[in-house]
């Protein structure tokens, strides 16, 4: 059985194939392939002797914007009894608020299910390699010395690693297939390649701590280096860690949504904003919101979460506030 949108009889150009009728049971009338307020062209081939396509044919002129059997509307729940039904009738599909993708996905169940998996990314990806840069900024400056030098190259090392090509590796590495979902490689990624730049803010802020006069009283009386760290200098770097890490997370957001975008994060089936503007980038003259609907959740979330960092520095940093 073909489909075409024009009448096939001057040339015998058939169309689109859609069915084989020596397969019944795979044969499904249910629009899969964008049906539009058009006039559809039907023509059924019939086969020779040996089971081949002949040069005869039937054609039905249909006036459709969407056609499904009896049984698969019963079989999604749309009517009780396929006997309730007879050719022409009209079925009422389910309400879509932003429609459908090319397959007949919810676009708004997507987008909901996405946030969950970028927003998954874009706060536990940070949340951890935040804290491996609080531990080794906050070792590297109060020991200094050659131990800071040290610490420090290693971190400007891991900065030079190219995202890409390490991302790649982990996905080969994790034995990534067609289906998986590839978060976990993207979170191996982010946490072991993203730290330095926390690591050298919280390093900054222990060398001017550790020269503080309390500090000096704190060694007199005795105190430890353990109790040095966490009781005296890391609580006064909370400021500065929790807008790290609040402009960390819509960092973490953008990264993984380019990540899907080119395929290299997120894996299909499974929905992220990312992968969404992949996929709607396939349709984007004909149905551009499926590219615009995930394009405007980034932007909105990168956004929000810009401004709640810039309150949180402001809030937290009486001197910046004064000068800003």
């Amino acid at each position: 059985m073909y489909r075409n949108i024009l009448d096939p009889e001057p040339d015998g150009a058939l169309g689109l194939p859609i069915a084989e009728i020596l397969n019944p049971a795979n044969v499904s009338f249910e629009d899969r392939l964008d049906l539009q307020a058009l006039t559809y062209f039907y023509s059924v081939v019939a086969l020779d002797a040996n089971g081949r396509e002949s040069a005869s044919y039937s054609t039905v002129t249909a006036d459709v914007t969407r056609v499904i059997t009896a049984a698969e509307a019963v079989e999604k729940g749309l009517v009780e009894n396929a006997s309730d039904l007879s050719p022409g009738d009209t079925v009422k599909m389910a309400f879509h608020p932003l429609g459908t993708d090319y397959l007949g996905r919810d676009l708004l169940a997507r987008l909901m299910h996405g946030a969950r998996v970028s927003l998954f990314i874009g706060i536990v990806a940070p949340f951890f390699f935040v804290i491996i840069g609080i531990l080794y900024g906050s070792a590297a400056g109060f020991m200094g010395g050659r131990t800071d030098q040290v610490l420090m190259r290693f971190a400007d090392f891991v900065v030079a690693l190219p995202f890409l090509l390490f991302m790649i590796l982990l996905r080969i590495l994790f034995n990534v297939e067609s289906g998986d979902s590839g978060v976990g490689p993207m979170l191996v990624a982010m946490v072991m390649l993203s730290w330095p730049a926390a690591a050298r803010l919280v390093r900054g802020q222990i060398l001017q701590i550790r020269e503080e006069g309390y500090i000096g009283a704190s060694r007199l009386l005795g105190a430890k280096t353990n109790y040095l760290v966490l009781r005296h200098m890391i609580p006064n770097t909370m400021g500065v860690i929790l807008v790290t890490l609040t402009f960390a997370v819509p960092s973490a957001i953008f990264t993984e949504a380019f990540l899907s975008f080119i395929g290299m994060g997120v894996a299909p089936p499974t929905p992220s904003w990312g992968s969404m503007c992949n996929e709607g980038l396939k349709t984007m003259l004909t149905t551009p919101h499926e590219l615009i609907a995930p394009a405007a959740f980034i932007s909105i979330t990168v956004l929000a979460f810009n401004l709640l960092g810039d309150g949180l520095r402001d809030a937290l940093d009486a001197r910046m506030r004064a000068t800003e």
